[in-house]
Formats: C-alpha cells, sequence, structure tokens
C-alpha cells in the first residue's frame, strides 16, 4: 500500500480524534484498486508503492497518497460509524455525545468524496504535465484508451465546453464522445479522413478542419449527454454528478420537462453541433486536394437529424 503508516494517514485527512492505520489498512487497499489503480495502472501504482526521491515523482506520489486516504475514509465511514459485536450492530452513545443525524453522516461522507476527487483530478493534471516521469502510466491503457478519439484529452474538451478542467468528467464522457464521432462525424467525413485528422496535422487547411470538428463533437457530445443523470449541467458548465444525496433528487438532470435550461442547452448543442461540421466540411470541398482521404457522398445525412420520443436519430 502507498500508505504504510498513521503519519503518512493523517496528513491528509482533518479529522478529530484518532486516526488508527490498521483500522483503515483494508480500506486504504480497497481504494487503491477501486479508484487509484483504473486511473494511473498497475505499474505506476507499483512505483508509487516504492520510496522515491526524484522530487517530481515525490510529489505525484503524495498527491496519490492524497486520494487514497480520502476514498478510503469515505468508504470507511459507514463501518466506522457502527460497533459490531456477536450481540449485534450498535451505535455508541452517552450523555456527552450522541451520533450525527443521516444528513450530517452523508454529508461527511460526500465531503471525504469531493476531496478525493480533486486529488485524484490534480494528480492526473500533474503527470500530464510532466509524462517523461511517468512512462509508465503514459504508456498504459488508461491512458493510451483515448488515442483512438478526435477529441482524446481533457483540455480540448474543456476549451469548447467547461467541464471544470477534469480529467475525470471526460473520462467519463469516453462513451458518447466515440457514439458522436461514429454517427454524426464519420458518417459526413468518411472513416479515411477521420483517422487520418487524428493524426498531427501541419497543413493549415487540415488543422481548420480538425478544430471544426472537434467544436462539432463537444457539441454533440454534450447535446447526448444532458439527459444523462450521471451528469450535472448548468450556466457554469458540467461536472459528474458522484453521488446525490436523498433530499437532492429533485435537481436531476433526468427531470427536462421542468428544467427549460437543460432544453435550451441541447436544442443549441444540436444546432452548434451541424453548423460547425458543415463549416468543416465546407472547408473540405473548397480544398480537394488537400483532403483526398475524402470521398464526397450523394446525400449529406449529417444535415438531417430528427427527434424521437427517446432518442436523436440521423
Amino acid at each position: 500500500m502507498i500508505i504504510k503508516d498513521t503519519a503518512t494517514l493523517r496528513k491528509y485527512l482533518s479529522v478529530n480524534g484518532s486516526v488508527d492505520h490498521d483500522n483503515i489498512a483494508p480500506y486504504l487497499r480497497k481504494a487503491e484498486r477501486t479508484f487509484l489503480k483504473p486511473a494511473i495502472g498497475s505499474e505506476q501504482l507499483a512505483i508509487f508503492d516504492t520510496e522515491v526521491t526524484d522530487e517530481i515523482i515525490k510529489e505525484a506520489q503524495e498527491l496519490a497518497q492524497e486520494v487514497v486516504a480520502n476514498y478510503a475514509y469515505f468508504l470507511y465511514l459507514p463501518i466506522g460509524a457502527v460497533q459490531i459485536t456477536d450481540s449485534g450492530i450498535q451505535v455508541a452513545e452517552n450523555e456527552h455525545a450522541k451520533s450525527a443525524s443521516d444528513k450530517q453522516f452523508k454529508e461527511l461522507q460526500r465531503s471525504f468524496l469531493k476531496s478525493a476527487h480533486e486529488a485524484l483530478d490534480e494528480l492526473l493534471a500533474f503527470m500530464e504535465v510532466s509524462a517523461d516521469k511517468f512512462i509508465e502510466w503514459f504508456n498504459s491503457d488508461t491512458h493510451t484508451v483515448y488515442k483512438d478519439l478526435l477529441v482524446n484529452k481533457t483540455d480540448i474538451f474543456n476549451k469548447y465546453y467547461y467541464i471544470f478542467n477534469s480529467r475525470q468528467t471526460f473520462t467519463s464522457l469516453k462513451p458518447n464522445l466515440q457514439i458522436t464521432e461514429d454517427r454524426f462525424i464519420k458518417a459526413s467525413v468518411g472513416k479515411e479522413l477521420l483517422e487520418a485528422l487524428k493524426e498531427n496535422q501541419t497543413d493549415e487547411n487540415r488543422k481548420e478542419v480538425k478544430k471544426l470538428l472537434q467544436q462539432s463533437i463537444v457539441a454533440f457530445t454534450v447535446m447526448l449527454t444532458v439527459e444523462n443523470g450521471m451528469f450535472v449541467l448548468d450556466a457554469k458548465g458540467m461536472h459528474m454528478r458522484f453521488d446525490v444525496l436523498p433530499y437532492e433528487k429533485t435537481i436531476t438532470n433526468v427531470n427536462l420537462k421542468i428544467n427549460d435550461f437543460l432544453l435550451r442547452t441541447k436544442d443549441n448543442k444540436q444546432v452548434e453541433g451541424e453548423e460547425y461540421l458543415k463549416m468543416a466540411l465546407n472547408v473540405i470541398k473548397e480544398n480537394p486536394t488537400k483532403f483526398t482521404e475524402y470521398t464526397e457522398k450523394e446525400q449529406a445525412d449529417y444535415i438531417n437529424i430528427t427527434k424521437t420520443k427517446s432518442i436523436i436519430s440521423l
């Protein structure tokens, strides 16, 4: 485990009373396995489990420890709030202290979860900036999974629709990014040109088309995400809904009938996606020698996006 003692654990937790490594150890292991390993890969996790001297790697290691500490306490809280004996499950209470209310407990649990998410985002952003120091992560499946997408980085998506620079939010959007490419972009410009544009471009026309298609992808992806209760969209931007407390269920994204903002967002992003795609196609058609991979279709399907009761289709 990357957190090996109580002193290290206490560095990252603002908790009154005693915090003991032995009590939390099962949840530290689970936090590593469930949250950190899928994000950075097993080889990078193994490096963080050793004593490192490089200052950059050490800073990342400390961020990873902060991630694990907060996730572990989030996981530990339900069992830590009770006493399990042969007589059953009990809650400790005396004349000087009483148990927290359900709302207080849930808010505390969410506080640890939020801190863990923020630390993980900071860790991933830090590692991206110094990728040469984290080759094991950079070459792992957890990082390369996005190389097959035209919008393959958090900062690209964030530039065209604000997601609070969250790599976790971006990661969770991958299914919709893939759907957008397949349904709207590949169907319009063709597989050969789409794949070619995923490589670095030097020609100005090709760079312009790549940028326009990325803008189209982001717009269509937001359109597809509006009805997904996993995400929160508001005037500030979009972020993942990591948890919903019972008294907050009335504000879920799914309830579109009472949320004019989401309905407008959905319609506006559809229009934006179509417009950017048309602009990209215009540049392609005006410069045929620069886009030899493109074969014009007899009918442009991308324009005819129709609304059904349950989905949006071509």
